[in-house]
């Protein structure tokens, strides 16, 4: 389909089926082309995408593979230098298709080695945090090396990796599609000059580009939660961090009509009916209605201290459960007594709209014994935490959710409607929680495992619908080591910034975006002074430099913090700020563009494109109201250099 050149003069060749065809002396000699169960991927037509910018390669049917479609989305991503790849593949049949999906190169020439984004040479394998490859050129015809990145760094599926002699590479994934799924996995490719250093910070400059997570946004937003090989690494949100007191923990899958489990195997469908059922809890007792009930797991003949009730609204109780009557009649006709304190699983079958929360309940709280109680009004709930940098005071009203942290025995993940999200030592002795079940009662801090609030469901939902990864921040934030993010205010005037020639004062108001390039490795030593931060200006300019001062001071939710420098990762203001002189005299300078003097229009305009991104909301307002056309046309002239 012709060679295309990227703006950093690396040349591609992409062939008809999608393939990388060589160009000159490189590296590469027949790259990523597609083996569907070890059979080629070809199409007959290739096609573009309306706007121009992909590649569309259509298989609409695998002779091999009946109801396989396939279909290749490739777009060449200039400006980055690298080749993206979409792998989009649907299973249109009734059945379940297994499939062996291999991204197979081969190289001109033996390659040197491979590495991965950690700095592994020549795994078979990607792991933990390893999502993408280097290849070197063994010989010295080319200066250009290859990235290939596979994943993302937490992916549940990642791809073998198997070497030809040193002169071909192949990446296989292994994935199930059910009847009528589509599955995506997404992939990319880019040429870099060979590495002069292979140590760990050089690495993750050259690999960081490549991240997928760079990359989602060049893919359409109907595809991405389609696509396998990528975990999104923003905050998790909705009823899914309740895992420890989920029914699908049961093991059992369920149906319309009621289920009786016993051990592994055994799965008995009919119909169960009870009399009485009554819960003694750590909360009080209650009597429930057996229509709310979504199962119980009982005693299993002693193997389980307490039983367990799983109601239809999402509620967990852990206690002594008393059932009265209660009899499973089987799908044959079969008819059974059972008893709770021999049970060992019954899962109800599932009704409209089971899951949905009451009116008036704000959060599920899920607790380390494996309760999970609905929760009626926030205000009352008062919890204190620790950070790394400073205090919190919260109540459920502040609250998005609250989960346990993955790797660490103890503390957790905070995220707060206003986007705040950090890691924090819960205190505090017991909390108030009303519930309608039980009332009023103390629950101990020391026994929340999770909390998931309505809004926090809503938000997931939306985001779902939207197919984006998190929504957009507007206030002033900074992001800090270990995937955290302050919304806040820095109270100090200016922040001193070193340019290794002189010392410079920059407001945090004037900064757009202050970046530590270093980023994967904040709050590990950055060497004498701390880390070199590239700053963008909102009035236009960028400076690279260090801070002058250990810490930065910042407003949290009403507490004062200090932010070591080497804890930053990055500092946004995503909307300019101006005083009021700044806008007086953007003002004047809009009034003086319709001048008579021409020279004064000239230098008006050269005033106006110095304010860069913080003239453009007022410059965009008088674009639409200003009846001058010279005065609009300037103003366009000024805008169409803002990005």
């Amino acid at each position: 389909m012709g060679i295309r050149t990227d703006q950093a003069g690396n040349s591609w060749n992409i062939e008809q089926n999608g393939s990388l065809g060589r160009v000159g002396n490189s590296l590469v000699n027949s790259g990523l082309n597609l083996l569907i169960n070890n059979q080629q991927f070809y199409t007959y037509q290739p096609m573009m995408t309306a706007d121009g910018k992909e590649y569309v390669l259509h298989n609409r049917q695998n002779s091999s593979i009946a109801g396989l479609e396939v279909l290749r989305r490739i777009r060449m991503m200039e400006q980055e230098g690298i080749v993206r790849y979409l792998e989009i593949l649907s299973n249109v049949s009734a059945n379940t298709i297994n499939l062996n999906v291999s991204l197979r190169t081969n190289f001109s020439g033996n390659y040197k080695t491979y590495l991965t984004d950690q700095g592994n040479a020549d795994v078979v394998m990607l792991g933990n945090r390893e999502s993408a490859i280097l290849v070197t050129p063994g010989s010295t015809q080319t200066n250009r090396a290859f990235v290939f990145a596979l994943c993302s760094p937490k992916s549940q599926l990642k791809p073998s990796i198997s070497s030809q002699n040193k002169y071909a590479l192949t990446f296989q994934y292994n994935l199930t599609l059910a009847p009528g799924q589509t599955v995506i996995l997404a992939h990319a490719v880019g040429q870099v000059p060979v590495p002069r250093n292979y140590d760990r910070r050089s690495l993750a400059q050259l690999f960081r580009p490549f991240q997928l997570n760079r990359l989602q946004s060049s893919i359409p937003s109907d595809l991405r939660k389609l696509v396998a090989n990528y975990e999104r690494s923003g905050a998790p949100g909705g009823a899914a961090l309740l895992s420890s007191t989920s029914l699908d923990g049961l093991g059992v899958e369920r149906l319309r009509r009621d289920v009786l489990a016993m051990g592994e195997t055994t799965r008995l469908v009919g119909s169960a009916s009870c009399g009485r059922l009554t819960l003694s809890s750590d909360y009080g007792d209650a009597e429930i209605p057996f229509e709310n009930v979504a199962a119980v797991v009982g005693g299993n003949r002693g193997t389980r201290d307490v039983a367990r009730v799983f109601l239809r609204d999402g509620q967990v109780f852990n206690g002594r459960v008393s059932a009265e009557n209660l009899r499973f009649v089987m799908a044959s006709g079969g008819k059974m007594n059972l008893d709770v304190s021999n049970l060992d699983r019954l899962v109800r079958g599932q009704k409209e709209n089971e899951g949905v929360w009451e009116e008036g309940v704000v959060a599920l709280i899920e607790t380390f014994g494996g309760d999970r109680l609905a929760v009626y009004g926030g205000k009352d709930f008062q919890i204190s935490a620790a950070t790394s940098w400073g205090s919190l005071r919260f109540s459920l009203d502040d609250l998005l959710w609250l989960s346990p942290q993955e790797d660490e025995p103890v503390g957790h993940y905070i995220e707060f409607k206003d986007g705040t999200r950090c890691y924090a030592y819960l205190s505090g002795d017991t909390v108030p929680v009303y519930s309608e079940l039980f009332g009023e009662h103390d629950l101990e801090v020391r026994q929340i495992r999770a909390v998931v609030t309505r809004a926090s469901v809503e938000r997931a939902e939306e985001l779902q619908d939207r197919a984006i990864i998190e929504p957009v921040i507007t206030q002033p934030n900074l992001r800090l080591a270990g995937n955290q993010r302050v919304v806040c205010q820095v109270i100090t005037p200016s922040l001193k910034v070193l340019t290794g020639t002189e010392a410079l004062l920059i407001s945090p108001d004037e900064i757009r975006t202050m970046t530590n390039p270093l980023e994967d490795f904040a709050s590990e030593p950055q060497g004498p002074g701390g880390p070199e931060f590239r700053i963008e200006l909102w009035g236009g300019g960028v400076i690279t430099g260090r801070l002058g001062d250990a810490f930065v001071p910042i407003r949290v939710r009403g507490e004062e913090w200090k932010i070591p420098v080497g804890d930053i990762v990055a500092y946004e203001t995503p909307v300019p700020r101006l005083n009021d002189g700044a806008r007086q005299e953007i003002s004047e300078l809009i009034r003086k563009l319709g001048s008579d003097d021409w020279e004064t229009r000239e230098v008006a305009t050269e005033e106006l494109n110095g304010y860069g991104y913080l003239a453009k909301a007022i410059l965009e307002k008088e674009l639409n109201t200003n009846p001058d056309p010279e005065v609009r046309r300037r103003i366009e002239r000024v805008l169409s250099g803002v990005e």
